[in-house]
């Protein structure tokens, strides 16, 4: 096992590659614009003079909140928490649109017993008068330069930073990542990736998410690659940004969900790809969320002309409650392997695999399989046992990536991190809620445990419904829809929650009264649309289609639907509604 901690790794690539860059950070996302870069060297100093600070405020082996906005600020404030020995807490900004924007700040600080915010001097500036009352203190991180830092040995088994997990099933939690299980799993997407220091990387997540902190921060500082990094805003205003950028700086290795490769086949315009070079690109990782097949072949389409290959992209599986990485690992001269399994069956929890052109098939993306001294199996989570090969399980993973749990929730920790088999007692396993299967070593994903719709004593898998929703014309926005149920007359019953595309209106629409005869028109084709869509491929009537605003409906850090959440909301009558139509109901 490696001894070496994050920081003996940043120390070492600040004397042995002083001069190497490390970041890049393209403030507007273009490339003529403002560009900031540190080498090793400079990432060391500046990070140590962050420390120096948080040690004389007595902060040492203290939990301290990381409130900043894309940029290198916040990666030296992350590198000056691990330099002096502090617990990391990345976390968003307040969403402004928020009816309490401080809500999460707050309740992250008391989850982890922190009492220091820090941020950039231009933030705490502005929100000053905001905290001044609350029991926190705001800090603007320092610009302090330390030559030298001789701070708190730190050890592998100290808790690095806590990963507040997105809550797309349940309440933020912050797992608690020590630097052992850090460095395993950055080992291991180092494994899968085929990570080195010549292969310069890049991202557009947010930086507080777990895919860009250990795939573009942290990775950086074990191999020595450059890693250039870019507000999720600017790609979605943009998109075009993201591949200009990965043409330019001769990119290798990025990663986005599903979501991103989608969005940029669609809103990309011919015209904009002129020039640009992506036969550098050698790993287009692909998680998140559930990896579309139709996405794939759409880029490659697209993109093939301008030197993007099919082998190049890499499925992946994984979680903050592994750190990050779970699966990968797959040929680099192959593109990725499917399975056709029998849609009809699933929904019985069975695996039948289809014959060529056989009808009824759902194709299932391999996520790869795990990296070395990892391990995942299927397991049953009726009986606790393992699932048999043609059966669907629940996801357990074991290995030195995974945490021992959540910070100073010992109760959540017990269920998620110490899974045992019923029969064998073997174990622990981290319980994932993802259901699948393993075959040949392969993880393929169907669904979330706690997510699945069942009706007359079927299993309907959200993403499949929500994917027919997407494709069926409807003028809903791209990713911006949930499946959910509702009880109606002791039965479960399907509702669609979706954000309208404005941009579909009709133009004498958007400027009448909401009752006028043109709108009653559009909803009413709407609503028509999708309960024929959902009827035709799922054999489901859909009780209940609601439209809501545009971008009211809160994701998780990963861009995933918070399914649970909007069901709570529907149910106590709380979604920012614009249009519902229900069935008759009959008794």
């Amino acid at each position: 096992m490696v001894k070496m901690t994050i920081i003996d790794f940043l120390k070492d690539r600040a004397t042995g590659n002083a001069d190497d860059l490390a970041f890049r950070y393209m403030s507007n996302g273009e490339l003529d614009g403002p560009i900031i870069e540190w080498t090793f060297s400079e990432l060391y100093h500046q990070s140590a003079g962050v420390a120096e600070d948080l040690v004389e405020q007595g902060l040492a082996g203290s939990s301290v909140l990381l409130v900043f906005p894309p940029g290198l600020d916040f990666v030296k404030a992350l590198f000056g928490c691990l330099l002096a020995g502090a617990r990391a807490v990345p976390v968003p900004l307040p969403n402004p649109r928020s009816k309490n924007p401080l809500g999460r700040i707050l309740n992250t600080a008391r989850a982890c017993d922190a009492s220091t915010v820090l941020t950039d001097q231009e933030i705490a500036a502005m929100a000053a008068p905001m905290v001044s009352e609350l029991p926190v203190c705001l800090r603007a991180v320092t610009d302090r330069v330390a030559t030298d830092w001789a701070g708190p040995r730190v050890e592998m088994n100290e808790v690095a930073y806590l990963q507040f997990t997105s809550g797309s099933t349940g309440y933020p939690k912050g797992v608690a990542v020590r630097h052992d299980n850090a460095v395993s799993n950055i080992r291991v997407m180092g494994e899968m990736l085929r990570l080195n220091s010549t292969k310069p990387a890049m991202v557009w997540a947010p930086h507080y998410h777990d895919l860009c902190l250990v795939g573009h921060v942290l990775g950086p500082v074990y191999y020595g690659y450059e890693s250039t990094l870019m507000s999720p805003m600017e790609f979605l205003i943009k998109p075009v940004r993201w591949l200009r950028a990965m043409s330019h700086y001769k990119i290798a290795n990025t990663a986005s969900p599903n979501f991103g490769y989608e969005y940029s086949t669609r809103r990309i315009k011919p015209e904009e790809c002129e020039g640009l070079d992506l036969s550098h690109w050698v790993i287009a990782g692909n998680g998140g969320e559930p990896v579309l097949q139709q996405t794939l072949e759409a880029f490659i389409k697209k993109f093939g002309p301008y030197g993007f290959r099919p082998q190049t992209f890499m499925p992946c599986y994984g979680m903050a409650e592994s750190v990050l990485f779970v699966a990968g690992l797959k040929s680099m001269s192959e593109p990725p392997k499917v399975l056709t399994l029998s849609a009809a069956d699933l929904e019985t929890n069975t695996v039948r695999v289809l014959a060529d052109n056989e009808p009824g098939g759902r194709n299932i993306i391999s996520c790869g399989k795990p990296g070395s001294d990892h391990r995942v199996i299927a397991v049953d989570p009726a009986t606790l046992t393992q699932a048999n090969p043609n059966q669907v399980g629940e996801m357990w993973v074991q290995g030195p990536s995974v945490p021992s749990g959540y910070w100073g929730l010992p109760e959540e920790s017990a269920a998620t991190f110490e899974g045992r088999l019923a029969d064998t007692n073997e174990g622990p396993f981290l319980r994932t809620g993802d259901l699948g299967i393993v075959a040949d070593d392969e993880i393929y994903l169907t669904g979330r445990l706690k997510d699945l719709i069942i009706i007359a004593g079927r299993n309907h898998y959200p993403g499949d419904i929500e994917l027919s929703v997407q494709q069926s014309g409807a003028p809903v926005r791209l990713g911006a829809c949930a499946a959910i149920s509702e009880p109606v007359n002791s039965a479960e019953e399907l509702v669609i929650i979706a954000e309208l595309d404005e941009r579909r209106l009709p133009a004498d629409a958007q400027s009448k009264d909401p009752g006028s005869e043109s709108l009653e028109e559009f909803w009413d084709l709407a609503v028509k649309t999708i309960r024929g869509a959902v009827s035709m491929r799922h054999g489901l009537s859909v009780q209940s289609v609601v439209f809501v605003k545009p971008r009211s409906l809160e994701k998780t850090s990963s861009g995933k639907p918070r399914r649970r959440h909007y069901q709570k909301l529907f149910l106590k009558g709380d979604l920012d509604v614009l249009h519902e139509k229900r069935l008759p109901q009959t008794a």
